[in-house]
């Protein structure tokens, strides 16, 4: 139970990391994957609504 605890289970406290990724060194770069992520699924969103949205409708 606790191997699960410490290897699967992402944590708040930490920044959504497990406790091994942490105390392994690699928590900080899965919060700079997600931020980078995130940021471009929002780039790709706004994009998208960009390309698709017809301003004449909107008026």
């Amino acid at each position: 139970m606790r191997s699960e605890y410490n290897s699967l289970r992402l944590h708040e406290g930490i920044g959504y990391v497990t406790p091994n990724d942490e105390h392994e060194g690699r928590g900080e770069a899965i919060r700079q994957a997600r931020r980078r992520g995130l940021e471009r699924a929002r780039e790709e969103r706004l994009a998208y609504h960009r390309r698709t949205t017809n301003p004449e409708e909107t008026r």
